[in-house]
């Protein structure tokens, strides 16, 4: 098998007894049903493929792929033609191995086709970019403090004060109001015209000492406010004694 220089390494030109020309030329005609692929050399075809494919491998691989399933086939049917079949029932025709070199050649066609448009596809890296990873940097940090003795001094007062500060909660307590007071002496000198101690009005079930105190404050400045408007007369008998309340009669 004499090896084949061809000028345009990237593509299969031919030269048969019939055809020669690119192999794309001849995909064409014989779909066009404009050349009898029976009239061909196959033996030849597939010698001139085989080098071909030997050759663009060197150079490409990616071309060479669109290839290699077709170049098998052919490498297959050259061993075929070379010893061919003692079985004259199994052994092919010519006709049959033109149909089946026409079917390859079809598939050729559509794998080149179909390879053209994923390349013309956007690309990683060219027509896009993947997100990059995020930059780290580093922190120098130096710290300078001015602080005089004095600034240091009150900052850690300030901090021991606030550990030890305690917050104050004041009990609920019901404590006796001004206004309570009013409507009980009110309500009890309405019935009654003697004398009475001002102790005697705060209630028995007080037991809480704040809210007795409470009690006594508010009846006492209750009995003021009345002997103000006129309706009560007050009178202690001796120094740090009893006050006594009576109603106040026109």
């Amino acid at each position: 098998m004499s090896e084949l220089n061809y000028k345009n390494i990237d593509v299969l030109s031919l030269s048969l007894d019939g055809f020669e020309g690119p192999i794309d030329l001849l995909l064409s005609l014989a779909r066009d049903h404009k050349i009898d692929l029976t009239k061909l050399s196959i033996l030849t075809l597939a010698e001139q493929y085989l080098i071909f494919l030997d050759q663009i491998i060197k150079k490409d691989i990616d071309i060479a792929a669109e290839y290699l399933v077709m170049g098998a086939w052919l490498a297959f049917l050259k061993s075929k033609l070379l010893l061919p079949d003692d079985n004259e029932e199994e052994s092919m025709t010519s006709e049959e191995m033109s149909e089946l070199l026409e079917f390859q050649m079809k598939r050729l066609e559509g794998i080149q086709k179909v390879s053209k448009l994923l390349f013309k596809r956007h690309k990683l890296g060219t027509h896009f970019f993947k997100r990059g990873n995020p930059e780290v940097y580093g922190i120098n940090q130096k710290n300078e403090y001015n602080s005089s003795l004095y600034d240091l001094i009150k900052t850690y007062g300030e901090i021991v004060t606030f550990k030890n500060n305690k917050s104050i909660t004041i009990a609920d307590t019901q404590l006796y109001s001004v206004e309570d007071a009013l409507i009980t002496l009110k309500s009890f000198f309405k019935h009654t015209k003697d004398w009475k101690d001002l102790l005697d009005f705060i209630p028995n079930n007080i037991r809480n000492k704040l809210e007795r105190k409470s009690a006594l404050a508010s009846h006492f400045v209750a009995s003021l406010e009345l002997v103000k408007e006129g309706s009560l007369q007050l009178k202690q008998d001796n120094l740090n004694g009893n006050i006594l309340l009576h109603p106040k009669t026109n």
